[in-house]
């Protein structure tokens, strides 16, 4: 409601109230490319797409997925994925502590979110979606933001966001 909107503008404010925006890119939004996007006027960026289950089991995973230069780079927005909300909610855990946002990546339309489960391949799943996004809201301490695909039937796409 009203409330839940307040927090989302002061967010919103918090983070300077950036109007340019990196999206997250497949292999595009490592650090390097964030630094230097930044640089350039963008105001906030994503990292690159977060395997959920793999940056919590996989320590090299996590070298290498996930580095930061908060002083040299724009906020940061976590970019995760994957279906189970108790692992998802570890690994963002995990990353709150050095981004701005985590988000729960539902857009994603490659084959590779098909076979892990993830993506926009969740966009049927209501209930499971609906776990994930409570799960993660009420066991972090950083916003929670979700990246969807919008439905051909434009009440679905309002009733799913």
């Amino acid at each position: 409601g009203v409330e839940m909107r307040a927090r989302g503008w002061a967010h919103y404010e918090a983070l300077g109230r950036p109007r340019f925006v990196c999206a997250p890119m497949v292999d595009g939004s490592e650090l390097p490319f964030r630094v230097l996007v930044g640089r350039h006027g963008a105001q906030l960026c994503y990292s690159p797409m977060i395997n959920a289950g793999l940056y919590v089991r996989d320590e090299k995973y996590r070298r290498d997925t996930f580095t930061t230069a908060r002083e040299d780079e724009p906020p940061l927005v976590a970019q995760i994925a994957g279906h189970d909300p108790q692992v998802m909610l570890q690994c963002a855990r995990m990353l709150q502590t050095r981004c701005d946002a985590v988000d729960i990546n539902l857009g994603c339309p490659q084959n590779i979110a098909r076979r892990g489960r993830y993506g926009a391949f969740l966009q049927d799943e209501w209930d499971l979606l609906r776990d994930i996004v409570s799960t993660l809201h009420a066991g972090l301490e950083v916003p929670l933001w979700c990246k969807i695909r919008v439905f051909e039937d434009i009440d679905k796409s309002v009733r799913y966001a």
